[in-house]
């Protein structure tokens, strides 16, 4: 099997144009997160050179699984990461397999790229959703009566932080103490 060098590197200027675009344009500009937005595009490069590898020479069934089983050693499970952080993970991913399996349909390719960093751009942007975030909140002074009644609650978590309140879960109840402690999402003004 004979390697098309210009393939690769057409492939490659178009993966690294994207991951450029997808992880410093998009992520960095929107959380300053310089950790996971070297680790986005890190991933992207590896999982790219791994899939042109595959793609471009005679990479067998066997050699395929041993590169699974080691790949599946890395594991982020220790590092707890936001869902958004999973999500542009998942699409730095995505923009490596793409740009890295050699389409020889440039439409298409360019297609899936802006369909990933288009969608990207815009299901995370700021004016299509108001921004939100979790706390955890433990209230004294509750009986379990005050449990029923969720706006209450929601209430007195609002008096605490300031924030409009979206939802208020129980978490857990002591009612010996008569305290609760709550998860609550906030609007961010």
């Amino acid at each position: 099997m004979t390697i098309d060098y210009i393939d690769f590197l057409r492939d490659l200027v178009i993966d690294l144009l994207a991951i450029y675009i997808f992880a410093f344009v998009i992520f960095y500009r929107r959380y300053g997160d310089r950790d996971m937005t070297i680790m986005l595009g890190l991933l992207n490069l590896f999982l790219f050179t791994i899939v042109i590898t595959m793609t471009m020479t005679e990479f067998t069934l066997a050699a395929g699984f041993a590169l699974f089983a080691l790949l599946s050693i890395i594991s982020l499970r220790s590092v707890a990461i936001s869902k958004i952080e999973v999500g542009y993970l998942l699409g730095a991913i995505t923009l490596g397999l793409v740009n890295g399996i050699s389409i020889h349909d440039y439409l298409l390719l360019f297609l899936c790229n802006v369909v990933i960093l288009g969608g990207t751009w815009v299901l995370d942007a700021k004016w299509l959703m108001k921004q939100t975030m979790e706390v955890d909140v433990t209230l004294d002074e509750i009986t379990s009566a005050d449990l029923k009644d969720r706006a209450k609650l929601a209430e007195r978590v609002q008096a605490l932080h300031g924030l409009p309140v979206l939802y208020v879960g129980v978490e857990k109840f002591n009612a010996k103490k008569g305290s609760v402690r709550l998860s609550a999402r906030l609007r961010l003004d």
